[in-house]
């Protein structure tokens, strides 16, 4: 080889991998974390068996996480949300969508779309499931499933003209960009 092509083998090899090392992670990057932790809602006014406006408030908190990609690294997060829904005690959890912020302890975020698709009374407890995309921040691209356990609500108070006014309970999180 001369030293003219020698260069320019050697300059394509270092732009190849300047481009390997700038490309953001292939959607072949494994990503695999799960996480659990806890769900509580507030409602304001108490929610009864009669649909009406009803004002939510509260945060999902992940207090173990597990990312295959990183063992050694001890993640949890916080992810308050809000909203105005018309719902009941007989239509909770019936469904719905929005986006919620997760805030890592690492200092990052990752913001997810869910879609609630799925609820059913399942011994005694309100099981949900909510599916969605993380659009941006840590894990983007990913699919995170929410699956949480409702066993703290007073489905009793729904007969009351106060309401339910809160419920929550156990809440666990896959992320992952396997389908």
């Amino acid at each position: 080889m001369t030293k003219k092509a020698l260069s320019i083998a050697s300059a394509a090899a270092l732009l190849l991998g300047f481009l390997a090392v700038a490309q953001p992670a292939s959607a072949s990057t494994l990503i695999s974390v799960t996480c659990t932790g806890t769900n509580v809602i507030n409602y304001s006014p108490g929610l009864t068996n009669t649909p009406q406006t009803v004002t939510i408030s509260g945060q999902d908190t992940a207090v173990a996480c597990v990312d295959l990609a990183r063992p050694l690294t001890q993640l949890s997060f916080v992810a308050p949300f809000s909203g105005t829904f018309t719902t009941s005690c007989t239509a909770l959890l019936a469904g719905g969508t929005g986006t919620q912020t997760f805030h890592w302890n690492t200092g990052e975020t990752s913001n997810w779309n869910w879609t609630l698709r799925f609820s059913n009374t399942v011994n005694g407890q309100l099981l949900a499931i909510a599916d969605g995309p993380i659009t941006s921040g840590l894990y983007a691209g990913a699919q995170v499933r929410q699956v949480i356990t409702e066993t703290t609500g007073d489905q009793t108070a729904c007969f009351t003209p106060e309401g339910m006014t809160q419920n929550g309970g156990p809440s666990n999180w896959v992320i992952t960009n396997l389908l």
